[in-house]
């Protein structure tokens, strides 16, 4: 069985800066599928890059901690604090606004054109039964793929597809671009998506992440000019969630 590798860029439409360097390494051949945030400032210009951009694979960045809901706060009160912005608060939140919320983050992205390939959520916040159930029940409603991460709760009901490993490891410390290399060089047979957060700072990102400048320093490392040549020495295929099925 041949290696197959799906490296998702998280957090597209999260601001201008995350948007041009997705765009960048999409254009330069390594990035091949995103997820992208609804209501979040980069997002129109996200779905406009998604446009010109046929062969990225875009999916659903479940989001519950940046910015404000889609719904009416009201209608989601145990989301929000009494700024209506997201609390963070996860042991308050109700099953039932989350699925809300969910459905209305799903009918903005597929309202602005763009056809999902997959869902995962920003900050492993399916690690909650509050969320994962509400994604399980939604991934499988509409025949699509759930990223997988360790710790998430038991589920008596049928699990979506996914990739067959998941690499959810950071590199912007030093040695950043070596552990992606081992990374890669211990790929196995099958779906592996290998997560990433690319971006150039900008003012918007400072506003919203804590996140900077270790976004830049991933840039790099996914932009630096070894990868392909070692993906192509690896006989390693690139492709995004919504190919899943046709390498089955």
């Amino acid at each position: 069985m041949k290696k197959y590798l799906i490296i998702n860029a998280d957090d597209f439409g999260l601001s201008p800066g995350v948007n041009r360097a997705i765009g960048e390494l999409h254009q330069a051949g390594v990035v091949f599928s995103a997820t992208l945030m609804v209501n979040m400032p980069g997002f129109k210009e996200a779905v406009a890059l998604a446009r010109q951009c046929p062969a990225l694979g875009v999916g659903l960045h479940f989001n519950l901690g940046y910015g404000t809901p889609i719904c009416p706060a009201k209608q989601v009160a145990s989301l929000v604090n009494q700024e209506g912005y997201f609390s963070q608060q996860a042991d308050n939140w109700k099953e039932n606004e989350v699925e809300l919320e969910l459905e209305a983050q799903w009918r903005r992205l597929v309202d602005a054109g763009i056809r999902p390939t997959h869902i995962d959520s920003h900050q492993f916040i399916q690690c909650y039964f509050s969320v994962f159930r509400p994604l399980v029940k939604l991934c499988q409603r509409k025949k699509l793929p759930l990223r997988r991460i360790p710790g998430e709760p038991l589920l008596n009901l049928r699990r979506p597809p996914a990739a067959d490993y998941s690499l959810l490891d950071t590199y912007f410390d030093g040695n950043g671009k070596e552990r992606l290399h081992k990374n890669l060089e211990s790929l196995r047979p099958g779906v592996t998506e290998l997560m990433c957060h690319p971006a150039y700072v900008d003012d918007t990102l400072i506003s919203i992440s804590s996140w900077t400048l270790v976004r830049e320093e991933e840039l790099r490392v996914f932009a630096d000019s070894d990868l392909l040549p070692l993906i192509k020495q690896l006989d390693i295929n690139l492709i995004h969630y919504g190919q899943i099925k046709f390498f089955r």
